[in-house]
């Protein structure tokens, strides 16, 4: 594919995310990586089911892991990858039957999270920026 033929596509698939995104620098910068990735995969040519594939997936969120899932109990909310990190897998377990989850004590930047269980209570130091309503 000769790059003008590429920015060509780029332009074409642009103006259809235009809409969906909201400012055209964007949506072209959004359209040429795609374009770039099916050059780099070998496709010479888009074809249209190819073109309304590439709009599918550049307007429509994945449904993947994209950052930390929380484990939320009311207003308050911790991510799961640090609670696997630092409790294990019986103190995990645990910590998801909990009926009450507060900081009992708070350094400048950490607090110390406790969760109260039936079978006791679970503590992990988290770190201030990734906790929610403490």
């Amino acid at each position: 594919m000769s790059k003008k033929s590429l920015m060509k596509q780029a332009h074409k698939l642009a103006k259809e995310l235009v809409e969906k995104v909201g400012n055209y620098m964007i949506a072209l910068k959004l359209a040429l990586k795609k374009i770039w990735a099916m050059v780099k995969a070998g496709r010479k040519r888009m074809s249209d089911s190819a073109f309304k594939n590439a709009v599918y997936e550049l307007t429509h969120q994945k449904k993947e892991y994209n950052g930390p899932e929380f484990f939320w109990l009311g207003s308050k909310g911790l991510p799961l990858w640090l609670m696997d990190n630092n409790l294990d897998q019986s103190e995990m377990q645990g910590a998801m039957l909990a009926y009450n989850m507060y900081a009992k004590r708070e350094t400048e930047k950490a607090a110390l999270i406790v969760f109260e269980t039936d079978f006791g209570n679970i503590t992990m130091w988290a770190p201030k920026s990734v906790i929610k309503g403490f």
